[in-house]
């Protein structure tokens, strides 16, 4: 099942991406409303990383396209926000906590032109929604993955998009530095922000994202959690995977959740 929608804040059609000629990610096609919390899940190597690298344009791709608002990435640029994984980040390079957030404030200003006092106010503002004022002459590579994720978050809240693509935003965090990032995405959330998460747990899932896009190099569903979270999807997502499947019924049975066979 694949629910797509009117005047989509996202849309993608068509997209392959192929290392070596072999396709990593098959003909995706969906749409997205505005204003939704997003989780992409599926097992390892099914592509999510890679889907959001294609849309912003980080990877090269053999076939298809996306639209952000309607527009190619390059006129909305400026509307996007993207944290990547953590493991691909040099946390060696010579630079403060402030500065990596600051970083988030050139893509607002014209070539060459120096940050101003409004910047570096809206870049204090980003560490304080993430509680880490405290550690803004820090070096980066002091702090811990937890605090180092909330750096990153708080770079992409200084940009001010409209549109946030994060890629594994809890990959080794921990339970508090999770709690915080996620007050932080609901907070945008109901600021009218849409988010796209990469995530791997789905018992958690349930309870942060109210769209699933379920994806296994092809998307298999993409649609509010209600419709989409289906072991019929699960099944189909996960290809049979023992334990996974004896983890999605005790999700099941824990949330009292529907279960809905087509």
């Amino acid at each position: 099942m694949i629910k797509q929608v009117k005047n989509p804040i996202v849309e993608v059609h068509d997209l392959t991406v192929a290392y070596d000629n072999k396709p990593v990610l098959w003909n995706a096609d969906f749409s997205i409303p505005k204003g939704k919390m997003v989780g992409i899940v599926g097992p390892n190597g099914a592509g999510k990383s890679t889907l959001l690298k294609a849309i912003m344009g980080l990877i090269p791709i053999a076939s298809g396209f996306s639209k952000i608002l309607n527009e190619n990435l390059k006129q909305v640029r400026h509307k996007v926000a993207y944290v990547p994984q953590k493991e691909s980040v040099d946390w060696d390079f010579p630079t403060t906590v402030l500065d990596v957030v600051e970083m988030g404030r050139y893509g607002k200003k014209s070539l060459f032109k120096r940050l101003n006092r409004e910047d570096k106010q809206i870049a204090v503002e980003a560490l304080k929604k993430v509680k880490m004022l405290d550690f803004a002459d820090r070096h980066i590579s002091e702090l811990s993955g937890g605090q180092q994720q909330r750096v990153f978050i708080a770079r992409a809240l200084a940009q001010e998009a409209e549109i946030y693509f994060m890629d594994e935003p809890f990959s080794g965090v921990d339970m508090a530095s999770e709690k915080a990032i996620v007050d932080i995405l609901l907070q945008l959330q109901e600021d009218g922000k849409t988010i796209f998460v990469v995530h791997h747990d789905l018992q958690s899932a349930m309870d942060y994202f109210d769209w699933m896009i379920f994806l296994n190099t092809r998307i298999v569903a993409s649609g509010p959690l209600s419709e989409v979270f289906t072991t019929e999807i699960l099944q189909n997502t996960y290809g049979g995977n023992l334990s996974m499947l004896e983890q999605i019924g005790q999700i099941y049975k824990e949330k009292q959740f529907p279960i809905r066979e087509s």
